[in-house]
């Protein structure tokens, strides 16, 4: 008698091999057989006749390492077929503790709002390091596996107390290397840069190869935002040159599908010997953004507005000085306005419109509209960018890119408020894996390379030892998905209103040998763990 059976599903194990249909014996929290036919009874069983039973998903760019700490549901990479992600990208860390200063790093960087900071210093339980950061998630539970990577960012900007253009005094780098040490030797999987974003776009590249050798040093992971701001291909290049100097493993995160020439490079660089992968966001819409968050990024985004704060960027919008500075600097509502789109708003006259249109119709100069809009007292959720993001298309991949060997899913899935959806959200990420497997099986990439992408590949890539793929011993983190059915809405059928929209076609899911999902009803098993760098 076995504690679970899934029976008569189609079988891809995640290594690429043909799959066929068979049966799957879970015991405990491992596969404990797989057969094409399992005699003995199991104390629950699932028929997936008709469905395709793989490993579950591993996603390695999301932003979910404090969600928990609200809410442990997950239920949009449940319904992905999701099982693992790779949180703390970008720069972006849980450490070094006390909690209070990761949330001002979070809240400064434009990823918490006033209200999530104020919360959050109350409610979170503390923690000073990965060891206690594990615990904390461990005692609030999870539905799904984390993998945590430190941040750069928040390392730096805690070590020499802001966000300086200038590379760290001796004594920083010796402190910077001794937050990392202590955290990678507490089982944290890498290191993370948002080269973008301060403090870590001052980082040149010997500052970038040093904390590279450290995580070399314990066979992490080093991911990348890349300094798009140079050019895609260019920035592509700098980070592999990062991994070429070191010899670290690296992520190249979010990787536009815009610029097939730096597809190309990673593969270039793979074949050279670099230890390499990248993913990128299958289509992606603008974000729908509270006005209260806008404000946030436009001090996130600003060398001169950072550290004045939201209210430094309110003083701002009332002086032409001040608007100068922000059009200088916030990239993220940049050009003609025709694709920055006012929704949700108090004033009926301006719902749905552009904020171009809105400028025609009041006389004034687009950007200008903009920042009106922004510091009056009306509240609005601004769709930034509308339902066409022009480096992540709808229109699908390249032939280039879809033959790519080492290009994954990463849904850079954004953190926002659990508990007030409209204030920050982009609505195609949550259906990723949807996406990419229907863009790829409609190029005629078999399912089973598919998988193999998105599991097997990214855990070994990683490190994640017993996990993505179907094989005796290994944890049951199962995937049970009704292949025709298994979507999410375009960007033309999609609802911007609904936030909260989930993908369709995941039958069943199970994590750690626990059911998640079973016949599309979610449970709340809270089965998923914080994996250790060394969890066997």
């Amino acid at each position: 008698m076995h504690d679970l059976i899934i029976r008569n599903g189609y079988i891809v194990n995640g290594t690429g091999e043909k799959g066929f249909i068979g049966d799957i014996a879970v015991d405990g929290d491992r596969i404990s057989r797989i057969d094409l036919m399992i005699h003995e009874k199991g104390l629950k069983e699932i028929d997936a006749a008709g469905k395709v039973v793989i490993p579950g998903f591993i996603d390695p760019h999301v932003h979910e390492e404090w969600v928990c700490m609200i809410d442990g549901t997950y239920e949009l990479f449940l319904r992905q077929g999701v099982t693992t992600v790779v949180n703390g990208n970008c720069g972006h860390s849980i450490v070094p503790g006390p909690v209070d200063n990761v949330i001002e790093y979070y809240y400064g960087n434009g990823l918490m709002s006033d209200k999530q900071r104020d919360d959050y210093k109350k409610r979170f339980p503390d923690w000073n390091d990965y060891a206690g950061y594990k615990k904390a998630v461990e005692e609030k539970g999870t539905n799904i596996n984390f993998v945590t990577l430190l941040g750069h960012g928040t390392i730096r900007w805690s070590v020499m107390g802001g966000a300086f253009d200038r590379p760290p005094t001796p004594e920083e780098a010796e402190k910077i290397e001794s937050i990392i040490r202590h955290n990678m030797e507490q089982g944290a999987w890498g290191i993370s840069f948002g080269l973008d974003y301060v403090p870590s776009r001052y980082a040149d590249m010997d500052e970038l190869v040093t904390v590279a050798n450290l995580i070399k040093e314990y066979d992490g992971v080093a991911a990348a935002h890349l300094r798009q701001s140079i050019g895609v291909k260019e920035a592509t290049d700098e980070f592999i040159e990062v991994g070429r100097r070191s010899g670290v493993k690296i992520q190249v995160s979010h990787l536009k599908a815009t610029c097939p020439e730096a597809f190309e490079a990673v593969a270039k660089a793979a074949g050279e010997g670099i230890r390499i992968l990248t993913d990128t966001i299958p289509r992606s819409t603008g974000h729908c953004t509270s006005k209260a968050r806008l404000i946030q990024f436009i001090m996130a985004v600003s060398d001169e507005l950072f550290a004045a704060g939201t209210e430094g960027v309110k003083k701002a919008l009332k002086t032409k000085e001040g608007r100068e500075i922000i059009k200088k600097d916030a990239y993220i509502f940049a050009g003609d306005k025709s694709d920055k789109y006012v929704i949700l708003s108090q004033d009926p006259h301006l719902e749905g419109r552009t904020v171009k249109d809105i400028a025609e119709e009041r006389g004034i100069d687009p950007d200008e509209c903009m920042l009106d809009l922004i510091a009056d007292e009306n509240n609005y959720v601004f769709w930034l960018g509308g339902p066409s993001r022009a480096d992540f298309p709808d229109a699908g991949h390249a032939d280039s890119i879809v033959s790519n060997p080492y290009v994954c899913v990463g849904t850079d899935e954004i953190l926002g408020d659990v508990e007030d959806p409209y204030d920050w959200y982009e609505l195609q990420r949550r259906g990723g894996f949807p996406i990419f497997m229907q863009m790829y099986l409609s190029k005629d990439v078999p399912v089973e390379e598919i998988v193999r992408r998105n599991t097997s590949m990214v855990a070994r890539h990683f490190g994640i030892a017993n996990r993505g793929e179907l094989k005796n011993g290994y944890y049951a983190d199962i995937s049970v998905i009704d292949l025709e059915n298994y979507r999410f809405p375009s960007p033309k059928e999609i609802d911007y209103r609904k936030p909260l929209t989930v993908a369709e076609g995941v039958d069943t899911v199970i994590v750690n040998g626990k059911i998640a999902i079973e016949n599309g009803q979610l449970k709340s098993p809270h089965s998923g763990r914080v994996l250790d760098r060394d969890t066997k």
